[in-house]
């Protein structure tokens, strides 16, 4: 991962996946992808007033990605996604 300056993203508005590259690898930036393409989409077009349980849900599916890359928390906010951020700072509370 370069050591750049963390890339932004356009709004996930959950129809269009958008292919992060925020890990090392591809297949776990496919994983990272999917997992957080399936949040956007859930919050902006199923929530119906339930999303602080499947806000828990997809930051439990985080925890594993931010504990093998700390570093990640800064890629993952630097996203600019109100979504992306709502389930990473979900999993930062989670992991205290």
């Amino acid at each position: 991962m370069s050591k750049n300056k963390p890339r932004k993203y356009n709004k996930n508005d959950g129809w269009e996946s958008i292919s992060y590259t925020l890990c090392d690898s591809p297949d776990e930036n496919d994983k990272l992808s999917s997992l957080l393409n399936e949040a956007c989409h859930v919050f902006h077009h199923h929530a119906e007033g339930i999303w602080d349980k499947d806000k828990i849900a997809y930051a439990s599916s985080l925890i594993p990605f931010i504990n093998q890359h700390p570093s990640l928390i800064k890629r993952l906010l630097a996203t600019n996604d109100r979504v992306v951020k709502m389930i990473t700072y979900k999993a930062i509370e989670m992991m205290k």
